[in-house]
């Protein structure tokens, strides 16, 4: 898609994506190779100081290698399908060609300062909670080895920096796709099909942004879960996690809502004069026309049982059953754990 000039620089994150994208083969064979680098300068460091330990892989180290690479490569496969997402939506929209191409570049493209800001907002409040809580983030089998631990240290933060540029990626997708629903929507209940496309954007969105700290706590079994800091943060990416995919959908569900009680009070109007006209006809024993208004009432009540059964979010039963069982469920098997840890001692 050729990009139209804008008023803001893309980030670092466009930048590197774009160049990535530029190179033969598949992207995502770039960031597994991305991964594979930054595992083998955690590895390579941990065995110099070890040599016994040579061959040994230490899962925090794995995980924190996979995450920095999944969160880069996630970002424009994000990007990718809002962008066809919105290709399929636009019949539907009263956008014209030159406010479509600026709505991509937004959807596609973070500003550059924005995105560090939030990079940096995002780790000074963890390196905030490390202090009070347990304090740094560390590997038992790295204690003694300061090179290796340093090198934890240095990996642990470029994670946090690159999860910051997902969530401000994942809340300014969120803001624009509130904002074509809101603004740009021709509403038409019965083409609900093009909204798919976005709700099913924002449920994998909240699944990849909860995947990263379960992850987590699967690879740091040490991790204290029933210390409360660590229990809210899991409890708080839930819940952002399920606002991320509920959030955007609000606006439209209003609209939609506002568009169905319309046609619901035209119908029921309509079903009212046809009744005053069968009272005439009782009246005035003219028979004849009861079959063309019995016709005529029962299509009327179709249409009203139609329009009522009508869902006015926009997804499908599936996609809200999947997300159900990718967020709340580990929660909830969490929170049995916990309350059963207690009751048994």
């Amino acid at each position: 898609m050729e990009k139209k000039a804008v008023a803001y620089r893309p980030s670092w994150v466009d930048v590197l994506s774009a160049w990535i994208e530029g190179l033969p083969g598949h992207r995502s064979l770039y960031y597994v190779l991305l991964g594979l680098i930054i595992q083998a300068v955690q590895t390579g460091f941990y065995w110099f100081e070890d040599p016994t330990q040579t061959g040994t892989f230490l899962p925090g180290q794995l995980f924190l290698s996979a995450a920095i690479s999944f969160i880069l490569a996630v970002i424009p496969v994000f990007d990718d399908q809002i962008l066809s997402a919105l290709k399929k939506y636009t019949p539907i929209t009263t956008l014209n060609d030159e406010k479509r191409k600026v709505i991509e570049y937004q959807l596609s493209t973070m500003p550059a300062f924005k995105t560090i800001l939030a990079s940096l907002l995002l780790l000074g409040i963890f390196l905030l909670l490390e202090m009070i809580g347990s304090g740094p983030y560390r590997i038992e089998a790295l204690e003694g080895f300061p090179i290796s631990s340093l090198v934890l240290r240095i990996v642990y933060i470029i994670c946090w920096w690159c999860f910051g540029a997902l969530i401000y990626h994942t809340i300014r997708q969120l803001s624009l796709i509130n904002l074509i629903y809101t603004k740009h929507t021709r509403i038409n209940l019965f083409r609900m099909k093009p909204l798919y496309g976005f709700s099913d954007l924002t449920a994998i969105t909240a699944g990849s942004l909860i995947l990263l700290p379960y992850g987590f706590l699967l690879v740091n079994q040490e991790v204290n879960l029933n210390d409360p800091i660590v229990f809210g943060l899991y409890t708080g990416f839930t819940v952002i996690a399920l606002i991320t995919f509920l959030l955007p959908q609000v606006g439209i569900h209003r609209l939609q809502q506002d568009e169905k009680d319309r046609l619901l009070d035209e119908a029921y109007q309509r079903y009212d004069a046809l009744v005053a006209d069968l009272h005439a006809v009782v009246d005035k024993k003219d028979y004849g026309d009861l079959s063309t208004l019995n016709t005529a009432i029962g299509m009327l009540e179709k249409e009203i049982s139609t329009i009522k059964g009508i869902s006015t979010w926009p997804w499908q039963p599936e996609t809200v059953r999947w997300l159900f069982t990718a967020l709340v469920l580990p929660l909830l098997m969490w929170l049995l754990q916990f309350f059963l840890g207690k009751f048994l001692n």
